[in-house]
């Protein structure tokens, strides 16, 4: 059932298109964008193939995935973009700052100066107001969007719905919070004001340094992301879609679009194309002609595996930038923003910035396990990029999710499908288009 909160919307249910409206789609890309896609293509009544070099099914190596090394929380709560107020004047302490949540360093900055003109532009108060209408609406969808994925998928076991936790050292900080959390409340955004003796008996394994904290009450995480992801695809499987394990490196149009590799083998054809590859969507769609302002972010995680018991819910510090979440298989802590884009090795810094700060925050973690490196889709004004190419009309795009791929993956995914079906999209897309910049 989607969640009954009175601050979601919820769309009348997706027409299933008649036996002359159906198409032949392929989707580019097997994370949680591309098989949300997939899943509610399969929904309105059409074919889909799915294209991903390595697809979340048994025995394929899952691990470079965005979607296999994320925070693992559904953020209900993430109608803000990352772009704020005062961006500008933090850009040196970025440079040389290598423990902030943001980070930046001087060899990157050369191929990031369109994108950190089109960010800086989006601090602005007007834009930052504008922007945060846009995802509050976005977001108030969620529900409708991914919880039909969830039960349909049998995936039910594997949300906790907990709700997460901003937690603040000092009274200092959380009044400076105040401003960000009113935007929030308007947007519908539910919480709750903790005091620090309600937080100690909450959430026991954390430091006792804490004056305050903030519960999202609607926040869900997910016990095992990789499991969650297998399940989707499972699902899609069962219900006639196709998988092709390869890399996609151009979309064509010979008569019907295509996919194909880098040597120009077709892998699949039909009458639509979805670009959902993440990160590596910027290319696909130059090969079109659009030119989208698309790039990385690196993002790091590590996981303390005797741990996941530390915790009853996500936790955030904002001062770090990053979440400290609960799963079957330990504690892991995941995020911060790092600029950069693709192909970069991971960072040893960050990983030990990251583990440092864990143990600062949370009592007794043992020892450090798995590290991990993946690239995060970001549009510099927060924003996913969700709608017909301009340069092709039978193809799609959805990618730029940046921070919050899993939380709006499945209302995406029920977008490109009313869009694909011919039927009105559940909100205005124009925000989301590819040409904006």
């Amino acid at each position: 059932m989607v969640n009954p909160n009175p601050s979601f919307e919820t769309p009348a249910a997706l027409q299933r298109v008649p036996d002359a409206g159906r198409r032949r789609v392929v989707v580019v890309g097997a994370g949680i964008v591309g098989l949300s896609c997939a899943l509610w293509l399969q929904r309105a009544g059409h074919a889909v193939t799915v294209c991903d070099p390595a697809p979340p099914l048994p025995g394929v190596a899952y691990e470079s995935a965005a979607s296999f090394g994320n925070s693992c929380t559904i953020a209900y709560g993430a109608v803000l973009p990352v772009a704020m107020p005062g961006i500008l004047t933090a850009v040196p302490r970025m440079l040389s700052d290598r423990d902030g949540p943001l980070s930046l360093f001087w060899g990157d900055v050369p191929g990031l100066l369109p994108w950190l003109w089109s960010f800086i532009r989006a601090s602005r108060p007007s834009e930052v107001r504008r922007i945060t209408s846009v995802l509050g609406r976005l977001v108030r969808l969620t529900a409708a969007g991914l919880e039909p994925l969830i039960e349909q998928a049998g995936l039910q076991a594997l949300v906790r719905r907990t709700g997460c936790l901003y937690v603040y050292r000092t009274e200092a900080q959380f009044e400076a919070a105040q401003a960000n959390l009113q935007m929030r409340a308007e947007q519908g955004v539910r919480m709750q004001v903790l005091q620090a003796a309600q937080l100690r008996e909450e959430e026991p394994g954390l430091q006792p340094e804490y004056a305050r904290a903030v519960r999202f009450l609607d926040t869900c995480s997910l016990d095992d992301p990789h499991h969650f992801m297998m399940g989707l695809a499972q699902d899609f499987l069962s219900r006639g879609g196709s998988v092709v394990q390869a890399a996609v490196e151009a979309v064509t149009r010979q008569g019907a679009a295509r996919v194909a590799t880098s040597g120009g083998r077709a892998l699949a054809q039909g009458d639509l194309v979805v670009i959902a590859a993440g990160a590596h969507s910027r290319l696909l769609a130059a090969g079109l002609g659009d030119r989208i302002r698309l790039d990385a972010e690196r993002g790091y995680h590590v996981l303390f595996p005797e741990d996941g018991n530390r915790l009853n819910s996500p936790v955030c510090d904002p001062e770090f930038g990053f979440y400290l979440t609960p799963l079957g298989e330990g504690l892991r802590a995941a995020g911060t923003v790092e600029l950069g884009g693709l192909g970069k090795a991971m960072r040893p810094h960050r990983i030990a910035m990251i583990e440092r700060v864990s143990r600062r925050l949370v009592k007794d973690l043992g020892p450090a396990g798995r590290t991990w490196l993946g690239f995060r889709p970001s549009m510099p004004d927060s924003l996913p990029v969700i709608g017909r190419s301009p340069s092709d009309p039978q193809v799609i795009h959805a990618f730029g999710h940046g921070h919050v791929g899993l939380t709006l993956g499945g209302i995406t995914g029920r977008l490109v499908a009313e869009l694909a079906s011919g039927l009105p999209p559940s909100m205005d897309l124009t925000p989301f288009a590819a040409h904006r910049f």
